[in-house]
């Protein structure tokens, strides 16, 4: 009984989106630097449905079909962002040291791009937890700071 309800409060949230995404639309036409700032804007909102199938294509995968540069800035990205919440954590906290990428994530870049990016920063596959590169990644940080090579 709970299944339909929750399905149907997701269709009205994208019911909502898409009334939003158009009125973005036509600030984006009027103001052409705001493309930028919307396309991120639907991505962090319609990019992190819970129930998404793997067929389906989000608007903003679908503005980026074969951009690959743009998949892996996003993966880039993502993953510098929660190797410095790692790494500058004061406490272990366990938390931190997941990380879960969805197929719809790096669907341009490709699951063998996201563990060479992530292995560079200390980030393995997680032990318990089993990935499935067609469906999602997940992914557990060692807990160490990466060396500095810079100087």
């Amino acid at each position: 009984m709970f299944l339909p309800l929750w399905w149907a409060v997701w269709a009205l949230l994208a019911f909502c989106f898409c009334g939003v995404a158009a009125v973005a639309q036509l600030i984006v036409y009027v103001v052409p630097r705001a493309e930028h700032g919307a396309i991120r804007v639907l991505d962090a909102t319609l990019g992190s449905v819970p129930f998404l199938p793997l067929w389906c294509v989000t608007p903003v995968a679908l503005t980026r079909e074969g951009d690959t540069a743009y998949y892996r800035a996003r993966v880039d990205r993502r993953v510098e962002k929660q190797t410095r919440r790692v790494e500058t954590a004061q406490h272990n906290r366990e938390y931190h040291r997941d990380l879960e990428l969805g197929a719809h994530y790096f669907r341009g870049a490709g699951p063998g791009y996201v563990l060479r990016v992530a292995t560079e920063q200390g980030w393995n596959l997680h032990p318990v937890l089993r990935s499935h590169p067609r469906r999602r990644l997940r992914l557990r940080h060692d807990g160490r700071p990466r060396p500095d090579f810079r100087s």
